[in-house]
Order: structure tokens, then C-alpha cells, then sequence
């Protein structure tokens, strides 16, 4: 299992998140859909706890769990909405 994201890596928010913390998102670039449920900071859980579906946003993941699809966001780069193409930074 990696311990460090090889980058970041833009994903689309398919389904916001819940109540528990996890949400599904789709990367771009391989139509790949992952589960996110962990987070390396408050800051990034509520960052991202406040996106719209179809925002996208540049992430940095680890695998969280050996054998399923889920994910620990460790950085956020920025975020584009579908209504505008500005980037807006974030912290990490």
C-alpha cells in the first residue's frame, strides 16, 4: 500500500459528501471512481465537505485500506466549479 500520493490528480465530485465523512469522486484523467473517507486535516474534510457535485479539484490520495477502493486525501491543490474556470486555492 503507498504512503505517499505520487501527485495530485484531478478528480470530479460525483457524490457529495455524507454524514460520515465519505464521498465518491471520479478522476479525469481515467474515469477511475474512488471512495474518499479520510482526511490528513480537518481543514481538508471541510474544505471539501463544502463542494457542490461536478466541482473539480485537484487532490493528492493514498489508498486507505489494503484490499477496497477508499482513499485518504492528504492535499488539496484548488478547486474549479462548473460555472467558473477560475481556480480558487486552498490550503493543505
Amino acid at each position: 500500500m503507498p504512503t505517499h500520493a505520487s501527485g495530485p490528480e484531478l478528480v470530479s465530485i460525483r457524490t457529495p459528501m455524507n454524514d460520515h465523512g465519505s464521498m465518491v469522486v471520479e478522476v479525469a484523467e481515467t474515469n477511475e471512481t474512488r471512495h474518499l473517507v479520510e482526511y490528513a486535516s480537518d481543514e481538508i474534510r471541510e474544505t471539501l465537505a463544502q463542494l457542490p457535485e461536478e466541482t473539480l479539484v485537484p487532490v493528492e490520495m493514498v489508498r486507505a485500506g489494503s484490499r477496497s477502493n477508499v482513499w485518504k486525501v492528504v492535499a488539496l491543490h484548488g478547486r474549479t466549479t462548473p460555472e467558473a474556470s477560475a481556480t480558487v486555492s486552498t490550503a493543505n
